[in-house]
């Protein structure tokens, strides 16, 4: 089996009960970017060393804008400091799906007149895991 190395067709979901919302169709770019730490080493008297490496995750992105009252700013904007479930598929021939928690943020909107404005979005993640995934994508009408 080839690898499979395109981004998309795949899907990005943050959900609730009642308060989820599929991103898929709305984003143009979409990582999971890692932040890799480590702390200054602990020096004991025989000479041997103690490090610390952690990693944070962040849900990072790019949002088209749209301006009806519904729009996907607007939700982040009304659930701004709550944490959600994710599911982030990048590829669904590829048969992997990223799962964990983010915490909502606030988004930009607008930009330069008579131009599609586009919006940057990261949201911290907890509880990072990937599992298999044997679902199907189907393409969303596009604004």
């Amino acid at each position: 089996m080839a690898a499979i190395r395109t981004l998309g067709p795949g899907k990005l979901t943050i959900t609730d009960t009642g308060k989820g919302r599929d991103f898929s169709a709305q984003v143009t770019k979409v990582q999971l970017a890692a932040s890799n730490n480590t702390d200054d080493p602990i020096n004991f008297l025989d000479g041997s060393q103690d490090t610390s490496t952690s990693t944070d995750w962040t849900l990072e992105g790019t949002i088209v804008d749209d301006f009806d009252a519904d729009n996907l700013s607007a939700w982040c904007f009304d659930h701004a400091g709550e944490q959600m479930p994710f599911e982030w598929v990048p590829n669904d021939k590829g048969k992997i799906k990223w799962t964990g928690n983010v915490n909502v943020s606030a988004v930009s909107i607008g930009g330069d007149v008579k131009s599609k404005n586009t919006n940057d979005f990261s949201f911290p993640v907890t509880n990072l895991s990937h599992a298999a995934y044997s679902g199907t994508i189907t393409a969303q009408e596009g604004n």
